[in-house]
């Protein structure tokens, strides 16, 4: 009996076996992304989203607040919303009050939310508190305004009733004996600031020239300066595309692609992509590279016939042009023809990187990333040009395509 018991459970064994193997073997998913690690600098390769678009964030279809445009009243002397032009910055106040950078006024104006003006200082000048070209505006902690001036100007820090606390001048003769040498110097002003007060500065190549009837990209380096005035190298990029052509403007492209930089998150992360292929390199602030940010099988946006057509028609808007000589370079030349893959970069206050993939004249279209490059989603926005990002709101820029009034609107995000 033991040795029938021992030969049926061998047999029970061999049968169990042999269905095993005739069972299909479950395949792994495909991770979402790939992550690996190449001389302490980390890849990630992002082949799906965490979340399906249809999961993910959302935004509200009708904006919170409204600043500035056209109206009847627009007309009115004390009306506010005619200062509203050139926007160089936005960004809200912790009250709900809006911070508004008008670079055509040359000053900081600071709404309500209703559109009610409740501030506004600065003005062209050379005095306290005035500007030459006012580039760039923050809003730090604190309520803390911040506003950077033109060609290394000075960095003016103000209270949102437009009281001054703080003014300082970029030394140039510091920035310059760091950055320039025999075959390269800085550009005319600063190239990203950042939020501890240092900044980051382009320098190109004076021995640089491109032949005649190609299409090139300038060499573009990026350097932070620190408080010392010492200076941290990012590398060498691929800045804007110009084509060299003997023609009346020979560098006016559509859609042209350019190197672009971003900075945020705690620590704080510095963003640079050449724009072409997908691709960005999140590094320290003193220019260690820690990490490069990919997404996989990105098809690019053709550039339709009917989108340069609108092109010429907005640049038509501000110079006099010789379109039916462009033509005939660009059919000697034929440029790109699509648009480039990573139009540019922004960072929210959760430290999250934003991607543009598409700018449109009334729309957007980013893809979002944790600041450990991770691919979250993708979704779009009402808006074709994004001043800031937080948790659960955007502010951004819209511009009349009729007559060409700007603005600054916000939407409410919802954070699934």
């Amino acid at each position: 009996m033991s040795r029938l018991k021992n030969a049926r459970l061998s047999a029970l064994v061999y049968l169990l076996a042999a269905s095993a193997c005739d069972l299909p073997v479950a395949e792994d998913p495909t991770p979402a992304a790939t992550v690996r690690d190449s001389a302490n600098i980390e890849i990630v390769e992002n082949h799906a989203p965490d979340w399906e678009t249809a999961d993910f964030w959302t935004v509200a279809p009708e904006p919170e607040f409204v600043i500035g445009g056209y109206s009847a009243e627009s007309e009115a002397v004390d009306d506010p919303s005619h200062l509203v032009w050139q926007v160089g910055g936005a960004a809200p106040l912790s009250d709900g009050r809006v911070a508004v950078l008008s670079r055509g006024e040359a000053k900081v104006l600071v709404f309500e939310a209703s559109g009610a003006l409740s501030a506004s200082f600065g003005g062209k000048g050379r005095g306290p508190g005035e500007f030459s070209y006012p580039l760039y505006l923050q809003v730090l902690p604190g309520d803390t305004i911040v506003v950077w001036d033109y060609n290394f100007g000075r960095i003016s820090h103000f209270d949102p009733s437009g009281t001054l606390h703080r003014e300082r001048s970029i030394d140039l003769g510091a920035v310059f004996a760091v950055t320039r040498t025999a075959d390269q110097r800085p550009t005319e002003s600063v190239a990203l600031p950042l939020p501890d007060g240092t900044f980051l500065v382009e320098i190109n190549r004076t021995d640089f020239q491109p032949n005649l009837d190609t299409y090139y990209r300038v060499p573009a380096g990026y350097v932070r300066i620190d408080s010392a005035y010492s200076a941290q190298s990012f590398g060498w990029w691929d800045g804007q595309e110009f084509l060299r052509a003997r023609m009346p403007v020979p560098f006016v492209l559509p859609f042209r692609t350019e190197a672009v930089l971003a900075a945020g998150g705690s620590p704080l992360s510095v963003y640079i992509s050449n724009g072409d292929p997908y691709e960005v390199h999140q590094f320290s602030p003193t220019g260690i590279l820690r990490r490069i940010i990919r997404r996989t099988e990105v098809e690019p946006i053709p550039i339709t016939s009917a989108e340069v057509d609108a092109w010429k028609a907005r640049l038509s808007e501000r110079q006099r042009m010789d379109w039916e000589g462009w033509d005939r370079v660009m059919a000697k030349n034929p440029p790109r023809p699509y648009r480039p893959r990573v139009a540019g970069l922004l960072t929210d206050t959760e430290g999250n990187l934003w991607v543009v993939n598409r700018l449109d004249s009334n729309t957007s279209e980013w893809s979002v990333f944790d600041s450990e490059g991770r691919w979250l989603g993708t979704l779009d926005l009402p808006l074709p040009r994004i001043t800031w990002l937080g948790r659960d709101l955007v502010v951004g820029v819209q511009r009349d395509p009729d007559i060409g009034v700007e603005t600054v609107e916000g939407y409410r995000v919802n954070r699934k």
